[in-house]
Formats: C-alpha cells, structure tokens, sequence
C-alpha cells in the first residue's frame, strides 16, 4: 500500500501568528524596505545617501558624485537619511515591527 500525501489543513489566524520566524526573515524585511523606501527618495537625495554611506564616500563622495559643494552634499544626505528613517519608523534596528 502506498503512503498517502497528507492533506492541507486550514488554520486559524491566531495559530499562524503565534509561529515565530525564521531568524533572517526580519533581516530580509528590513532589506526590502529599504530597497523601496530607496527607490521613493528624489533622485538628489538617493544618490547623496548612496555615495555618503553606502560608498563610504561621506559628504565629499556626494559632492563628487552630484557636482555640488560639500555643504549641500551634506544637506542633501542628511534630508535623504531623514527621509528614509521616517519610511523605516515602524520597525527596530533588527527589522521588527515595533509595538
């Protein structure tokens, strides 16, 4: 006698969330909402954050980058990461939803 597949059950809400995650799925949710809030950001600002931080170039990497003076690299990477902490503000450094 062969072995039967077993069936798919139905389960109520409450029993799926009270299953914990997978401890990358928090990291994977941060990166994605990061990726989207990115993409949202004004082209001067995204470019600004990119080469500041994520180049390590700092506000002379976004001057470079966006042909502008420091000073207004630095406005526009600070406006960039102000913009991007208030997209994230509902999850914790870790990539959970807070409260």
């Amino acid at each position: 006698m062969t072995e039967r597949p077993s069936r798919v059950r139905c389960m109520p809400p409450h029993e799926v969330d009270a299953h914990a995650l997978p401890d990358g799925a928090h990291e994977a949710e941060l990166v994605l909402r990061l990726e989207q809030a990115l993409a949202r950001l004004p082209e001067a600002e995204r470019t600004a954050v990119v080469a500041a931080i994520g180049y390590a170039g700092g506000s002379v990497g976004a001057a470079m980058e966006l042909g502008l003076d420091v000073a207004d690299a630095d406005a526009l990477t600070r406006n960039g990461l102000q913009l991007l902490r208030g997209a994230l503000a509902d999850l914790d450094a870790h990539g959970r939803p807070l409260g």
